[in-house]
């Protein structure tokens, strides 16, 4: 059977040339041409998933200056289930295998403060805890809160209930005046694995998918995704380790937002204090 090729060589020419130029702009994605070798329109906007992946890519080349390619959506990322775990203010985003170094230039990014890159020379924290692990995972977009003495509670917060039973049933503890249903004054090492363990439950996750968030992880998606991020003088946990027995802590307003970090002991119940869930869907 005679193939024959519609279009010059000189038309295709044209069409190619102008096609990579828009890929080197962000205007078109590898989605785009996924849809297309499936025989999809892949400017159809019908595909909630694949406008994900087109904006993830924009965003990220952006910002890092460079074409940034984002890896398959997870089998998980369903309709119901994303719905279903927006109700607990978690929504997808991507980071990408990138290392924050300290003198590395990254368009419109705060980076953690000097001590940070300090500490992982010295061996205090562990040698990748600027590079990012590059995968789909669930942010928690929860806003978070000035501190109020010990009684603030994140806005309409959808771990209240979790937490409320969990102390109800003396699983955790907390202060005298902290409301049962905040995040603040729970334990990072022994009591947010618990409240963890509950969230996974009601996702119909694995428990051992959701963790605080590294500091790498919080300073990069509010670098990239969440602009609520520092914005509050109120600290949160982060899942490093400091030494034997500390881990980091940080996003203070008033100390740098994204480039607060700091250290405390991770057995201290803390009233300036609370954690973030990152739910991991890493391979």
């Amino acid at each position: 059977m005679e193939r024959r090729i519609v279009g010059s060589m000189s038309e295709w020419s044209g069409v190619l040339k102008d096609a990579f130029r828009q890929i080197d702009d962000g205007s078109l994605t590898i989605s785009h041409f996924q849809a297309l070798t499936e025989h999809r329109n892949p400017f159809d906007g019908g595909d909630v998933l694949d406008q994900l992946i087109s904006k993830t890519e924009k965003l990220l080349s952006k910002h890092f200056g460079k074409k940034i390619i984002v890896d398959r959506i997870p089998a998980e990322f369903t309709e119901e289930n994303l719905a279903k775990w927006a109700r607990y203010n978690l929504k997808p985003v991507f980071l990408p295998d990138e290392e924050i170094t300290e003198n590395r230039e990254i368009k419109n990014w705060v980076k953690p403060r000097r001590w940070f890159y300090d500490k992982i020379k010295e061996g205090k924290i562990a040698r990748d805890s600027a590079v990012l692990k590059r995968g789909w995972y669930l942010a928690d977009f929860s806003i978070g809160v000035d501190y109020a003495g010990g009684i603030q509670v994140f806005p309409n917060d959808p771990l209240v209930p979790i937490i409320e039973r969990l102390r109800e049933e003396d699983k955790i503890g907390k202060y005298d005046k902290t409301p049962m249903g905040s995040r603040f004054s729970i334990i990072p090492r022994n009591e947010y694995p618990l409240v963890f363990t509950e969230l996974a439950k009601e996702l119909g996750l694995k428990s051992e998918q959701i963790l605080l968030e590294r500091c790498i992880e919080f300073n990069a998606i509010g670098n990239l995704y969440d602009s609520n991020r520092g914005k509050f003088n109120s600290w949160e946990w982060f899942f490093d380790a400091f030494g034997d027995s500390d881990r980091l802590c940080g996003g203070d307003r008033g100390d740098g937002g994204l480039a607060d970090v700091d250290r405390h002991w991770s057995g201290l119940r803390l009233v300036n204090l609370a954690g973030r869930p990152l739910v991991s869907f890493v391979k």
